[in-house]
């Protein structure tokens, strides 16, 4: 069985593996799926640069991760002040062991190794 830090190092990468989202591959690719409440996405997408759209890919990419990181804080507050508990298999999540969660989110986001 995972201990509780194991488990939360699973659950911080899990979140880092789905911090990229489908958005930005749109915006920067083939637009969104050809269906009438698209149209007026790609309409404005097809007026854009290649520049432009890479620009505000990054934009829609990083909002996605700054909703990530803003989440993991509140947990963090919850745990802290309200006394929320993250637990899974009977194992409650060690999410103290670090920095917070939002920091340990971001670090491994940017490729840090976890510390030993």
């Amino acid at each position: 069985m995972k201990s509780g830090l194991e488990l939360y190092k699973l659950f911080i990468d899990g979140l880092v593996k789905r911090k990229d989202g489908i958005e930005a591959k749109r915006i920067i690719g083939g637009g969104y799926p050809q269906i009438e409440e698209n149209k007026i996405f790609n309409q404005i997408l097809s007026t854009l640069t290649t520049e432009e759209k890479i620009a505000l890919a990054k934009i829609v990419q990083e909002t996605r991760e700054a909703a990530i990181h803003d989440t993991l804080a509140y947990i963090n507050e919850m745990i802290e002040c309200d006394d929320l508990v993250l637990s899974q298999h009977n194992q409650k999540y060690t999410v103290d062991t670090f920095e917070s969660m939002h920091y340990d989110f971001i670090c491994r986001c940017k490729g840090d190794k976890w510390p030993e």
